[in-house]
């Protein structure tokens, strides 16, 4: 998956659980970012950063992670150093420490340069929350409010039919009757709809309540790792 598949199609895979969706990329119109040059070791700090210091145990956060280490900085060339340590016997510190020193040697990073990076992941993370939302509204757009719409052409509807009731009451017992068949069978229609719609809100703010626990776990590692470059590294 390419990085602007894995960037744009993450909230719709994210919400996919919510049953029935359909998604566009996404809602908004973006300019396409300039092409940047292959970096093919990145995809494994991805799969490998998850591992390092603190696990995340939430799932969603995994792959949010994964989403917010795609861009090459100098946070994620320590990462990747840290974890090219990791079946190292050795001590947190030291690890941090060593990984540091091989990137000072090659790539002549400050510890500066590194705390400075996670910036750019939480601003990384802080665009993925905005284009969750986004991704969010446009789902109810086409799952709720559609619904609603329908709720209440019907219920017009039910109101015409009603009014038409009155209005040839004086007609034929029969006449009436096929009116009140066709009233109750779009009240149970309307009944359906709304159940659906009760259905799609729950899914969606459930997934949402997902996603912000999965932000919230995200933005405290990095801030945990800022923390930690500081102290071993500072």
């Amino acid at each position: 998956m390419t990085q602007k598949e894995n960037e744009i199609g993450f909230a719709a895979r994210l919400l996919h659980g919510a049953k029935d969706l359909v998604w566009q990329d996404d809602p908004a119109v973006r300019k396409p970012a300039p092409a940047a040059p292959e970096v093919k070791p990145q995809a494994a700090v991805n799969v490998r950063l998850v591992a390092s210091a603190a696990p995340i145990a939430n799932p969603m956060a995994t792959e949010l992670l994964s989403v917010v280490m795609n861009r090459p900085t100098a946070y994620s060339a320590l990462a990747e150093a840290i974890a090219a340590l990791s079946e190292i016997a050795m001590d947190e510190g030291t690890r941090y420490r060593s990984a540091f020193a091989v990137l000072k040697k090659t790539q002549q990073r400050t510890v500066e340069q590194i705390a400075q990076a996670i910036d750019v992941h939480l601003s990384v993370l802080e665009s993925e929350k905005q284009r969750f939302a986004a991704q969010s509204k446009h789902a109810e757009d086409d799952e709720i409010s559609a619904r609603i719409n329908d709720i209440a052409a019907l219920h017009i509807a039910i109101d015409q039919t009603d009014e038409q009731i009155v209005a040839l009451r004086a007609d034929t017992d029969a006449r009436i009757k096929l009116l009140q068949d066709e009233i109750a069978t779009k009240q149970a229609r309307a009944a359906e709809l709304s159940h659906e719609m009760e259905q799609k809100r729950r899914a969606i703010a459930q997934t949402t309540q997902d996603f912000e626990a999965a932000t919230e776990a995200v933005g405290t590692k990095l801030k945990d790792e800022k923390s930690r470059i500081q102290q071993y590294l500072g």
